[in-house]
């Protein structure tokens, strides 16, 4: 009903409504089958504060919508961080997936905080891999710093040999990430 209300209306107030009781149906189902896994509460709630911050960019002050996005973002993507370290690979796994779904929704929304945070998590998904991994394969993290060092070379003889198109790639980023939100 508050669907067919926001819709009718235009009304973002009934669309919050809606959201609201959403998700506390999904906590009260969540309850209901004993899971304690909180992906499924975080998730759907910072799914629903990402939503919303776009589209009730009208109704939202401007100085609130960054902040609103780092909470969405992390609600999503701190949801696996607790069971890291403890749990199998699926936790890392997830993470992985989620800040790079996150990443891929921040550059097609063009949104620079939900980039910053979805990279932050995809760097603590590929560190928490690496370290998981030493347990059972003690030489991984060796490769991964010497693949790090090579990469970090093989990068800078690049930007040196090429210096002016580098330059000038930059700078266009630059100049389109400006325009970014």
């Amino acid at each position: 009903m508050h669907v067919q209300q926001t819709i009718a209306t235009g009304k973002g107030r009934f669309g919050v409504a809606a959201a609201v009781t959403g998700n506390l149906g999904l906590i009260m189902m969540w309850r209901l089958l004993d899971v304690t896994d909180p992906g499924f509460y975080l998730v759907p709630a910072g799914l629903t504060v990402l939503a919303f911050t776009e589209l009730l960019k009208k109704q939202i002050p401007q100085s609130a919508h960054e902040p609103l996005r780092y909470i969405g973002a992390l609600m999503i993507l701190m949801s696996p961080v607790t069971q890291l370290m403890n749990d199998g690979w699926v936790p890392a796994l997830t993470l992985l997936a989620t800040s790079v779904i996150l990443i891929l929704l921040a550059i097609g929304l063009k949104l620079r905080a939900l980039v910053y945070a979805g990279s932050a998590a995809l760097a603590v998904a590929l560190l928490t891999m690496v370290l998981k991994s030493r347990v059972d394969y003690p030489f991984v993290p060796w490769l991964c710093g010497i693949g790090l060092g090579m990469a970090v070379i093989g990068i800078a003889a690049f930007c040196e040999n090429h210096r002016e198109k580098v330059l000038s790639r930059i700078r266009f980023v630059s100049a389109e990430l400006a325009t970014w939100k």
